[in-house]
């Protein structure tokens, strides 16, 4: 369990520590089912277990984790139908937000887009070359976080970011094959095509078809990994 120490400042205590339990979950440190040990965690943080405790309750609304009574606070474990919901929804808001940021381009207000997509997707093509999958999911992250910052929508931003938070297990899991790697870039290339020559409806299309193609491939991976639907 990777965990990172946790600042004195009292008022903001059980904040940090929500939002480092909300990193380990989401960087795979604690396991979908596995159970959150307040004594341990508040040992290796550094904080009362009654820290541990308030900051756990606070991610009941968040998804990540399952609170059962008189059994405690388990990482959730994401069922296929949640799954599909999860991709048919950030597909309904990624769509939204690469077409408003085709138009914000093709309007002239969005002028740094093209250069920043530009330099991401270049640094994905390496990544892609070496088969660096730890450093292809980072940059896979900065693309999508750079077509919602650039639809200027930060209710859907926030939106996204709390789906995505649910989903980052099962999509690393999908980029962990080399060929999906280059078929996730080759998508991401149509994307930034679209967005840069301001063409709104092929933007929101080439996002709609990324998503779906990222279930598919979520999809295949299960079917060749059976135990590995959890």
């Amino acid at each position: 369990m990777s965990v990172r120490s946790i600042g004195p400042r009292r008022a903001t205590l059980a904040g940090e520590v929500r939002g480092e339990l909300e990193r380990m979950i989401v960087d795979g440190d604690l396991k979908a089912g596995e159970k959150m040990n307040e004594l341990a965690l508040s040992e290796v943080m550094g904080v009362s277990r009654g820290t541990v405790r308030e900051a756990i309750r606070s991610l009941a609304d968040s998804g990540l984790i399952d609170l059962i009574a008189n059994r405690g606070a388990y990482v959730h474990e994401t069922t296929l139908a949640e799954v599909r919901n999860l991709y048919d929804l950030r597909g309904a808001v990624f769509a939204m937000a690469c077409s408003s940021a085709a138009r914000r381009v093709a309007e002239g207000v969005a002028r740094d887009v093209p250069k920043t997509l530009e330099r991401n997707l270049d640094q994905m093509r390496t990544a892609t070359a070496k088969e660096d999958t730890a450093r292809y999911y980072k940059l896979n992250i900065e693309f999508h976080d750079m077509l919602l910052g650039a639809a200027d929508n930060p209710k859907a931003k926030t939106i996204y970011d709390n789906l995505v938070k649910e989903m980052h297990l099962f999509r690393r899991r999908g980029l962990s094959v080399p060929t999906n790697m280059e078929r996730s870039l080759a998508e991401h290339e149509a994307i930034s095509a679209a967005v840069i020559g301001g063409d709104v409806d092929g933007a929101r299309a080439a996002a709609h078809l990324h998503i779906t193609s990222g279930f598919a491939r979520y999809m295949k991976m299960l079917e060749q990994e059976p135990d590995a639907a959890g």
